[in-house]
Formats: structure tokens, sequence, C-alpha cells
């Protein structure tokens, strides 16, 4: 399967932050396929996605709160509107009332796209001038 790796525009040298980037990506690339009709069980896909996205979603906005992030309550309501529509479009496709079709996936892509280079680059640098390095991982480990 071939996937999409992470660009320069998308790292924060943040590997927690920079390693679910690159699983949501690869999740995008995964329902693209679908799209494209090269993958069977796209509607796994999509659950797969807001499984992930609920999981990475939560991580970062744990990170957030823990370091007193000024802009948090922001960042947590664009990440409610975003896993709000994905649930809709997912119960939507589930009941037969829609289908996954290019321009949701163009959503998706840019959505994602605009988020990660924008929202998160903001907290990435706010981060970095208060010298707080991040080094939690998902399951709560420190190295």
């Amino acid at each position: 399967m071939a996937t999409s790796h992470i660009t320069p525009s998308f790292k924060f040298e943040i590997p927690a932050i920079d390693d679910q980037h690159q699983q949501l990506i690869d999740l995008i690339t995964r329902l693209e396929q679908g799209v494209n009709g090269f993958l069977p069980n796209m509607f796994g896909v999509l659950e797969d996605l807001q499984k992930y996205v609920r999981e990475h979603f939560t991580f970062e906005e744990e990170v957030l709160r823990k370091h007193n992030y000024p802009d948090f309550d922001e960042h947590k309501h664009e990440h409610e509107v975003f896993e709000a529509y994905i649930k809709h479009m997912a119960r939507r496709i589930e009941l037969g009332k829609a289908e996954l079709r290019l321009d949701v996936l163009k959503f998706l892509k840019l959505w994602l796209t605009r988020h990660i280079q924008g929202t998160d680059r903001k907290y990435a640098e706010w981060f970095k001038q208060q010298g707080i390095a991040i080094v939690e991982s998902p399951n709560g480990d420190t190295p």
C-alpha cells in the first residue's frame, strides 16, 4: 500500500505528535485508495480514522492542558468541530444517505493540512519559545 510520508512542513520535532500526524495521513491515504476503488472496506477505514482522531486529539489536548497552552480553548474547539463532522459523515454513510466522495476526501485533507500547519504549528512554536520539551508518549510514558 502506498503511504504519503510526513513532509517537513508537518514536522515539529515532537516525536509523539509527528508520529500521530503520520498515522492520520496514512489513514486518509487509505480512504483515498477506497474512493479510487482500491480498498474494499472503506467504512472500516473511516471508523479507524474516527477512533484515531479521538486518540490523537485526546493526547494533544492533555499535553496542551498540562503545559497551560494559552490558546487551548480555541484549539479544542477546532478538534470538536472536526470530530462532529467525521461522526456525522460516517453516520450518513452507514445509513446509506451519503457516500465518501472525492470532495469529502478533499475537505478531510485540506482540514488536516491547515490544522497541522496552522493551529498545531502555533502550539509547537509556543512550546519552543517557552523552552518546553514535549517528551510524553501517547500512553503517558516519558522517556
